[in-house]
């Protein structure tokens, strides 16, 4: 089994005080960089054969698989729990959960801060972590300290991931790591933290495909039509594009479903796979065109470390 880049949940320029740059290079090269290892960890082990090869080989594998392992479930966390609008305190369930384990938010609150900073300077993660059931306790919350991507509460699930690694904060903040762990805070998308804690599944896009499959749709079809529907500032920002990919940013995107045949397949794709890219995939589906979505845009694509070519110039306007 292979493992992609999971879909960013919020649009990275609407951020407060957390850069669309610094979360970029976070996940397309730290979070990507990651899934990519693994996928290569578990290429190796697929070919090794334990009964033959010295012990230390396996354990050292097995020591890289789980780090690498680890290190991809918790920055997806730490991608989720961020959001648009966010901040402030959660409701519901959750935050009676809080207040009953922490005594209140507040307490929580500082509690979870103070350990993010104290963190600076060195590497780990802050982990607000559910405990297994036990006897009438349905688990327990608490904060966890985590010096790397092995350490944990043993059965428990984590609920919100605070990155203290230098690569989440040092594009923005240098070594002033208060100011990030102080945004982190300003953004945490208390909904999503709370549909974790309460076990909610996460939403399916429907005519959505993942990048995996929009690739075996690129290699399987030589003429199936590719539209980049970023707008012009996210283009010019990461100024390549997918194999063959043609412009319709949404001012353009009738003049471009109206020259193409019914009938025809496409595959857009916008910067993170929000609505710009499935609001084009939808118009073109109007016009009688087999339109797709891919989920998480360009930049779920490139943290998976995907072919991509240059623009041309001029093309990105």
């Amino acid at each position: 089994m292979s493992f992609h880049a999971r879909p960013i949940s919020f649009k990275p320029p609407r951020l407060k005080g957390l850069s669309a740059r610094l979360i970029a290079s976070h996940y397309e090269n730290n979070y990507g960089g990651t899934v990519r290892r693994l996928n290569a960890i578990k290429g190796e082990l697929a070919s090794f054969d334990p009964a033959s090869a010295p012990g230390f080989r396996l354990n050292g594998l097995k020591r890289e698989e789980l780090i690498a392992t680890n290190s991809m479930l918790l920055h997806e966390i730490y991608f989720d729990g961020l959001g648009e609008g966010g901040g402030g305190d959660p409701t519901g369930a959750l935050a009676d959960a809080i207040a009953r384990d922490f005594g209140s938010l507040a307490k929580w609150r500082a509690e979870f801060t103070a350990m993010g900073k104290a963190l600076g300077g060195g590497s780990g993660w802050v982990l607000l972590t559910r405990s297994p059931p036990r006897g009438d306790s349905d688990g327990t919350l608490s904060n966890v300290w985590a010096a790397d991507h092995t350490h944990g509460l043993a059965g428990g699930t984590p609920l919100l991931a605070l990155d203290m690694y230098e690569h989440s904060y040092h594009l923005d903040f240098g070594a002033n790591v208060g100011a990030y762990v102080d945004a982190f805070m300003a953004n945490i998308a208390w909904a999503r933290v709370a549909a974790r804690f309460e076990g909610a599944p996460p939403e399916k896009k429907p005519h959505t495909v993942t990048t995996p499959d929009a690739r075996k749709m690129l290699e399987a079809d030589p003429d199936l039509i590719v539209i980049d529907a970023r707008l012009a500032d996210d283009a010019t920002s990461v100024p390549v594009r997918l194999r063959g990919a043609r412009r319709a940013p949404p001012d353009k995107v009738d003049e471009i479903a109206a020259s193409l045949p019914r009938g025809a397949k496409a595959l857009v794709y916008c910067a993170w796979g929000f609505e710009i890219g499935g609001n084009c995939a939808a118009k073109l589906r109007e016009r009688g065109i087999d339109a797709v979505a891919v989920a998480g845009g360009i930049g779920a694509w490139r943290a998976d470390g995907l072919p991509t070519e240059p623009h041309k110039e001029g093309e990105t306007k």
